[in-house]
């Protein structure tokens, strides 16, 4: 009878634990000059949004008026990362820490400090998690943003997802940031639709906000791809040489501007990617945040070195020190093509 307790405890222990959401996964993504050839879809063939596995999904480049190229696997993994920090975020916040630490997909370590309003634990129940939803949802899609940044850091490093082919070549490649923000703000909207799942939800919102954008068909990607080839990158992976990217993050005007390939839609208005202030939304619930980030990659030493040139520092912190480190690449961008390495030109 002790030995079938123990058993039941544990698959009980098991289903559990299964039942926790696990980090998000990679996606497959799209990128000039693959081997097997660059994935294009028109806007009607994208699939079912699906955090768990692949199975329904597709993950191409669409090509769309407003904000050029938008990459769906990108996008979709930087939804779920925003997914993903919320529940960490509102189960903390539910517990009422005031800090706490959590992993993405990149090796580093990100701690979270909170402040907390004076009155928290003055409010109802009802209140305290109205209010700890509303925070998480921010917060996480503030967080996953900072993450998808990280990771553009240390690809132009050479950190590899996958542990064997460097990613250098497509660091702040031109469609990265954009569709990164983008997806946080689509998860972030996901999570606040209560009434659906949130798989249903995103394929929903990834559909309704796509239009908004303008998304063309297949043959105009292409048309755009053969505009750009040669110009903004020559070669096939892993030969590829980049001669273009997108260091627009957001920190200096609080928007990504879009990368258009010129001449490819007639009179296409672009349409920037606002990125949410934080410290408003935070304020008006009487919360502050602070966060740190212990990178953990082999390329922390060259970018440590950047913000601590003496030595001596082992964590960032990714409002002060990330714009200064983007602007370091930068310059080794400019040194490497030329100053119009972020400028989507023909030329």
């Amino acid at each position: 009878m002790q030995r079938w307790t123990v058993f039941i405890l544990f698959c009980v222990s098991s289903i559990v634990a299964s039942a926790q959401l696990h980090p998000p996964r990679l996606r497959p993504s799209p990128y000039f000059g693959s081997i097997t050839g660059l994935s294009y879809a028109d806007f009607d063939e994208l699939g079912k949004h699906n955090y768990d596995r692949m199975f329904g999904e597709k993950n191409p480049l669409v090509y769309t008026a407003k904000a050029g190229y938008i990459d769906i696997g990108h996008l979709r993994e930087s939804a779920d990362r925003a997914r993903y920090l919320f529940d960490i975020c509102y189960h903390n916040i539910r517990k009422g820490r005031k800090s706490f630490s959590y992993k993405v997909i990149e090796p580093a370590i990100y701690k979270v400090t909170l402040e907390y309003p004076d009155n928290w634990s003055q409010l109802s129940e009802a209140d305290r998690q109205k209010a700890a939803r509303e925070v998480a949802i921010d917060l996480g899609q503030h967080l996953a943003q900072q993450t998808t940044i990280w990771h553009e850091i240390i690809t132009w490093y050479g950190y590899a997802s996958t542990g064997l082919l460097s990613e250098h070549n497509s660091s702040f490649s031109w469609e990265d940031g954009y569709s990164d923000l983008l997806g946080t703000k689509l998860g972030a909207m996901a999570l606040r639709e209560n009434s659906k799942t949130y798989n249903k939800a995103m394929t929903e919102i990834i559909e309704r906000e796509l239009e908004k954008l303008d998304p063309q068909s297949e043959s105009t990607a292409k048309k755009a791809t053969k505009a750009i080839q040669g110009k903004w990158f020559t070669g096939r992976y892993p030969f590829m040489t980049m001669k273009k990217r997108n260091f627009d993050v957001g920190f200096d005007d609080h928007e990504i501007s879009p990368f258009c390939v010129p001449d490819i839609v007639d009179n296409a208005e672009e349409l920037p990617c606002s990125v949410p202030q934080l410290e408003e939304s935070l304020s008006e619930h009487g919360f502050a945040m602070e966060l740190e980030l212990t990178p953990k990659s082999k390329q922390r030493k060259q970018v440590l070195k950047i913000i601590y040139p003496n030595g001596g520092g082992k964590t960032l912190r990714p409002a002060e020190h990330f714009p200064k480190i983007i602007d370091h690449i930068r310059e080794l961008a400019v040194e490497d093509v030329g100053e119009d390495v972020d400028s989507p030109t023909l030329d």
